[in-house]
């Protein structure tokens, strides 16, 4: 009896950590393959978060571009082959809409196989306080053509203090 007793407190402990959400997390993110080239040796991920930042809200959208062994390794791309863009929603009680946004692709400045875009928003969220979500869009550059362009990621949503 004493045995369980001892063990109840370090099980329910555990059970919390482990089953609790990204909800409950300082900040809020996705990831997934947005492109493959046939054969997949080479790919592009696209990162999405939401957080606070310095209270007023922060995004971050993040090409990653990969190759070999199954997309796992960097590949390296020319200045201006990956580019980023997001959109920054918040509810507003009904839907979605878009709070802020930069809406024109931006594109890397070095040679590099990972491109990222963020905003801090500062001290008050640019929408008042509420639920925010960013939607991150990446692109590569590869054979001459543009790939990934058209598949959002989303972050999930994340709580922000007016």
């Amino acid at each position: 009896m004493l045995l369980s007793s001892l063990l109840a407190v370090p099980i329910a402990a555990l059970l919390i950590l482990t089953t609790a959400t990204s909800a409950s997390a300082h900040y809020v993110y996705a990831q997934d393959e947005v492109w493959a080239n046939a054969d997949s040796t080479k790919c592009l991920y696209t990162y999405a978060e939401v957080s606070h930042g310095d209270g007023g809200g922060y995004t971050k959208t993040q090409a990653n571009a990969g190759r070999d062994l199954y997309c796992i390794m960097p590949w390296k791309r020319l200045s201006g082959d990956l580019a980023a863009k997001y959109e920054y929603y918040k509810w507003d009680g009904a839907g979605w809409y878009v709070c802020a946004l930069i809406g024109e692709w931006q594109y890397s400045t070095v040679e590099s196989g990972q491109y990222t875009l963020s905003w801090n928003f500062g001290g008050a969220p640019p929408c008042g306080g509420g639920y925010y979500g960013t939607t991150g869009y990446t692109s590569v550059q590869y054979g001459g053509d543009w790939y990934g362009w058209n598949v959002g990621i989303w972050s999930g949503f994340h709580y922000i203090e007016p």
